[in-house]
């Protein structure tokens, strides 16, 4: 029982820093939505799915992040690495959108077959490639930070973050 309950708190614990980053993005990208439709707000609804799209995305990148594929660069320069992984997470978002446009459909034309007939017709595709770009954009942060914080530490991140300068071992130029 011991075993079964640290297992589910590693995996909680793990799950967490993506989950809230995405959570945030999510809910950037609902408040996006609802503005490009013009409903000045957001509504319960659109709230709530931010949420569970935060908690499957969340969930879908540990599980990408388990695959081998996923570290095919992990030895090379970090840009590799995070263009790699960013590229694999896109395809993941990619077949997320896809589905959240088809699971409507399914209900409207009852079956999936049909659904997927009239998918490429009724996916507004402005709005579509929008948000896609946002989620790419929000991927590339997210692997450029978690790049950076497997790199040097989430410690001395933590420290070049909070620490006043005369507390720092680590000078950062930022003039180049």
């Amino acid at each position: 029982m011991k075993k079964a309950l640290m297992f589910i708190k590693h995996e909680f614990l793990e799950m967490l820093p993506p989950t809230i980053f995405f959570f945030v993005v999510f809910h950037i990208i609902a408040f996006t939505r609802a503005l490009m439709t013009e409903q000045y707000g957001i509504s319960i609804a659109s709230s709530s799915a931010a949420t569970i799209g935060a908690l499957i995305v969340g969930k879908s990148i540990l599980i990408a992040d388990k695959l081998p594929i996923c570290n095919w660069f992990c030895e090379k320069r970090l840009i590799y690495n995070v263009a790699w992984r960013t590229f694999l997470y896109v395809i993941i978002v990619l077949l997320f959108q896809f589905l959240e446009e088809l699971i409507p459909l399914i209900f409207k034309y009852g079956a999936i077959s049909t659904a997927s007939e009239h998918l490429i017709e009724e996916i507004k595709w402005p709005r579509f490639w929008a948000i896609h770009i946002l989620f790419i954009v929000f991927l590339v942060i997210y692997n450029v930070a978690t790049g950076v914080i497997g790199a040097i530490g989430r410690n001395e991140l933590l420290d070049i973050l909070v620490s006043s300068k005369s507390n720092r071992s680590t000078k950062v130029d930022w003039k180049g």
